[in-house]
């Protein structure tokens, strides 16, 4: 059970430190997660994946990472956990759906190769700059 813990802890820690180095890379607050759907999908997309990855169970490892990702990224576990019940029930959109995959392609690539360092958030938040 500790073994767990600290492997859902471990990997929270991991994946929200690679979306920091995106988000803090253009100086904006956290609260623009809740507010971008593509980006809530990003960072759903990105933790969900870990979890897959690392063959955490999803309904109970998997959704503690997402819960611990999210707070770590935003600095507070209820703000965390209510950042995933709004990712869960944004599933069905389409723009969510788009962020979540690219979210995933990139946990992906890093996996496969850690000079290739997740980059589609830092594009998307480039190009919707205001």
């Amino acid at each position: 059970m500790t073994e767990t813990l600290n492997k859902v802890d471990t990997l929270a820690k991991i994946g929200s430190s690679l979306l920091s180095v995106q988000i803090e890379a253009f100086d904006v607050e956290a609260g623009r997660i809740s507010k971008d759907l593509w980006v809530l999908g990003y960072c759903f997309g990105l933790f969900d994946c870990m979890a897959q990855y690392a063959r955490l169970d999803q309904f109970t490892e998997g959704t503690a990472l997402m819960r611990s990702g999210f707070g770590k990224l935003v600095g507070s576990e209820p703000n965390g956990a209510a950042l995933f019940e709004q990712a869960v029930g944004a599933v069905e959109s389409p723009i969510f759906n788009e962020g979540m995959a690219a979210g995933e392609a990139d946990l992906l690539a890093w996996a496969d190769n850690v000079h290739a360092q997740p980059s589609a958030l830092t594009r998307h938040m480039e190009a919707t700059r205001t």
